[in-house]
């Protein structure tokens, strides 16, 4: 969302982050403003207004509005939670139960209203027509992308997935033209994405990528891309609370995708294959 890339006010020089300083603040206020205004309430020029809108996605003031506007309007009356400090030095079990709800909820509203349709529909066509699929995460998404593996292989649809750095690089060899990869990132940058990225791209294999960092070089070699909402900062942050929230709720939502293109034959080859495993290993 716009208002977290505000807030992160990550790549912008010290003028522009002074404008995004007083946007935040003074939310009401620049929805009446002209470019001009603004300019001179934050103390800087109007083409400093129009680098930063640019830098955050939109082409212009006016769009900066529109969509602020937007954002105000989806977020009015919900209780903001830090996903960074989500609860405070000795507080009760029962407000830090009811501050973790709060998040869960706000996080998946979030990823919720950023997924969008056309998005879903192409990256669980990609995943569906998929010859073979390369799963590529570390750190505590490689939990997430476990589960997901092993949806995906109740209704037939291998994955294959390492948590070794150096054996990712072997599946970003081996993947060929009408293999699919999905790299699960939250931040976009961990080592030698991109260039397996590329590599895959000069191939022919599909590229998905469910990220945070939508803007980043590996999101922009990738045929979709899923965000997730800006939500955590390395330093501040207690715990990857909203980060796996968010990538849990997107990769059960491109499952379900997935699973509702051949909704039928998929349900019933994992009836059928429950039924083989717990005829051998009974629960």
């Amino acid at each position: 969302m716009l208002l977290e890339k505000l807030r992160r006010a990550e790549g912008l020089s010290g003028s522009e982050q002074e404008i995004a300083k007083f946007i935040l603040e003074q939310r009401e206020e620049v929805l009446g403003m002209t470019i001009r205004q603004l300019s001179e309430a934050a103390y800087a020029s109007n083409p400093t207004v129009v680098r930063l809108c640019r830098k955050l996605g939109v082409s212009g003031f006016r769009e900066l509005k529109i969509v602020l506007a937007s954002e105000f309007e989806r977020t009015a009356g919900r209780e903001t939670v830090d996903a960074n400090l989500p609860f405070r030095t000795r507080e009760t079990s029962q407000t830090i139960a009811a501050r973790m709800a709060e998040l869960t909820q706000a996080t998946v509203r979030e990823a919720g209203e950023m997924l969008g349709g056309e998005d879903l529909d192409a990256a669980a066509t990609m995943l569906d027509r998929a010859r073979g699929i390369y799963l590529f995460a570390t750190g505590d998404s490689m939990v997430r992308a476990l589960g997901f593996q092993g949806k995906l292989l109740k209704i037939n649809r291998p994955v294959q997935i390492s948590n070794l750095m150096q054996e990712q690089g072997y599946h970003a060899y081996n993947a060929s033209a009408g293999d699919c990869a999905v790299f699960l990132t939250y931040h976009g940058r961990q080592s030698g994405y991109t260039e397996y990225a590329a590599g895959m791209k000069e191939k022919g294999v599909d590229l998905i990528a469910i990220t945070a960092n939508s803007e980043g070089s590996l999101a922009k070699l990738c045929d979709v891309v899923l965000p997730l909402p800006i939500s955590e900062e390395p330093i501040r942050k207690i715990g990857t609370f909203s980060s796996q929230i968010a990538i849990d709720y997107v990769l059960n939502v491109l499952y379900a995708c997935v699973f509702n293109l051949q909704y039928e034959d998929n349900f019933e080859i994992k009836q059928s294959a429950q039924a083989y495993v717990e005829r051998i290993h009974p629960l």
